[in-house]
């Protein structure tokens, strides 16, 4: 007798949707958040070496096909346009009417850029603001001054401006634009979480609206939100240990980041890659990351390196041809020891099968040409006992199945 994993969803129910989540309910037709992930680690691509200029570049973003980035606190107020292939400095503008501070972090919307100057070690800063410098203003010399305005704000939970140098949660490195507002994501040394802050993305004094928090077990660098507005990013680090993090969002309802699926993936320690201080995507799923220089204990030089985070966050949620599909798949023995069987009606369609752990990596395929009536296999014996996930995509559409090796 064939064992179907498919399941009839029970309306409304809520709970883990996720396929690559180790408590995943295939009967949960809303996301609680509760989704929880193995641990996962990744190396980053090193790209290129980034250009003397910025020694301490602690901010980026990918806007209007440029990629921009800055040094921190205490140096020039200049902006500078990078080449993401060679590294090399294509532009560079300066902000004729404000210092930095502390700016450390960058963003944009179609028509600006947002310079985060709200490093805030010390926990006494009266002045936290955002700078915003029209594009427009900018034009194509490789060297211009522009002005900015003022974004002003404070936090209404903070009464206390006397703390102690990384002894509190009113530090800043990481925003991003979306929907007419600014998303800060605080750095917090006493507690090691975020705090998730909104404030208008307009000229003025604000007092930020405290939105969520949620720990993140570390210090948060930077944050970034892809073209949809589907997937997000903090990055981190561990100051201990040197261990360096990135957060994956996805699946949330609007702005509510923190409410959908949240996944931590390693990434390479700091002795490694340096203290990585920028992130950006760059599309739906590639991010761009850059660290500072590290001179001590050996010198580590300011990089930028890439990561494809698909595996991750890419839904594998059916589409709707293929969910009208799905109970015709019947994949057998589950669990099973040695072989995965896919099974279904003729319809004449290409269909390809990947197996994968759930860290995302791809341990096995199978293909089946248009019109062939050979039953899919794919070989695990050689595979470690756990959870993986089964997909199965035609040009009908695409779902997914968690599978057990025994």
């Amino acid at each position: 007798m064939l064992a179907s994993l498919a399941t009839v969803p029970v309306r409304g129910q809520s709970g883990c949707p996720d396929p690559r989540a180790t408590n995943y309910n295939p009967a949960a037709t809303s996301n609680n958040g509760t989704c929880q992930y193995a641990t996962t680690s990744t190396a980053l691509l090193l790209k290129t070496a980034l250009a003397s200029a910025v020694p301490e570049t602690s901010g980026l973003v990918y806007s209007s096909q440029n990629l921009w980035t800055f040094n921190d606190s205490g140096n020039s107020p200049v902006l500078f346009k990078v080449d993401s292939t060679s590294g090399n400095v294509l532009q560079q503008v300066t902000i004729s009417n404000f210092n930095n501070v502390d700016w450390e972090d960058i963003t944009a919307d179609a028509q600006h850029l947002y310079v985060g100057d709200f490093g805030n070690n010390a926990g006494d800063r009266r002045d936290l603001r955002v700078l915003r410098v029209a594009k427009s203003d900018i034009g194509t010399s490789a060297a211009v001054s522009v002005t900015a305005q003022a974004i002003n704000f404070s936090y209404p939970d903070q009464t206390n401006f006397n703390p102690g140098i990384n002894n509190h949660n009113f530090d800043c490195e990481a925003f991003f634009y979306a929907n007419d507002s600014l998303h800060l994501f605080t750095k917090n040394w006493a507690d090691a979480r975020t705090n998730y802050y909104v404030i208008p993305a307009q000229p003025g004094t604000h007092t930020a609206r405290l939105k969520a928090s949620f720990n993140v077990n570390g210090l948060i660098t930077a944050a970034s939100l892809n073209p949809a507005g589907r997937g997000g990013a903090l990055l981190g680090y561990t100051p201990s240990t040197g261990a360096t993090f990135v957060w994956l969002l996805s699946d949330f309802p609007t702005t509510h980041y923190f409410q959908g699926n949240k996944r931590r993936i390693e990434l390479p320690n700091a002795l490694l890659i340096g203290q990585a201080e920028g992130l950006c995507f760059v599309g739906p799923y590639r991010v761009f990351v850059s660290n500072e220089r590290l001179n001590s204990p050996f010198t580590v030089p300011q990089r930028l390196y890439s990561l494809n985070t698909s595996a991750w966050l890419a839904p594998l949620v059916p589409t709707a041809s293929a969910a009208r599909a799905d109970d015709s798949f019947s994949i057998y023995p589950n669990p099973t020891s040695r072989t995965l069987r896919i099974e279904r009606p003729q319809s004449g369609l290409a269909l390809r099968v990947v197996l994968q752990d759930l860290q995302g990596r791809v341990v096995a395929t199978e293909t089946q040409a248009a019109g062939s009536s050979a039953v899919p296999e794919i070989l695990v014996a050689h595979l470690s006992a756990g959870l993986y996930v089964l997909r199965v995509e035609s040009a009908a559409g695409s779902f997914a199945r968690k599978v057990e090796i025994q």
